[in-house]
């Protein structure tokens, strides 16, 4: 069953509320999913403000930890990662939809 904070991340995606960007978490007005994940985070009381870091969260680790992704890149399957799935034009409620499929490896159980 999906955690909390991944139902926020998920419903923060379909929000609409967010501009979709690539290699960066945010850059302007413009997230990645994983920028998406921050800015709930910093709504959240987690962060005090938004990383200024590229495209993953290895100089995020509290968000990592927080939303219990089991590695910086939004990594899955062996063979996907939520940042090449944003990089490549998913949309994010196409990302949303693989959240929510809890794909192996992609969240600590």
């Amino acid at each position: 069953m999906l955690n909390l904070v991944a139902k926020k991340w998920v419903a923060a995606l379909r929000s609409g509320k967010y501009e979709q960007g690539t290699g960066q978490l945010r850059n302007g007005d413009t997230y990645c999913c994983l920028g998406v994940l921050c800015d709930v985070a910093l709504k959240e009381g987690v962060l005090d403000i938004f990383p200024q870091t590229a495209g993953t969260l290895i100089n995020v680790p509290v968000v990592q930890k927080w939303s219990k992704l089991s590695n910086s890149w939004g990594g899955y399957s062996k063979k996907g990662s939520l940042v090449d799935d944003n990089d490549a034009n998913k949309t994010f409620s196409q990302i949303a939809d693989i959240i929510e499929s809890e794909p192996e490896g992609l969240f600590i159980n």
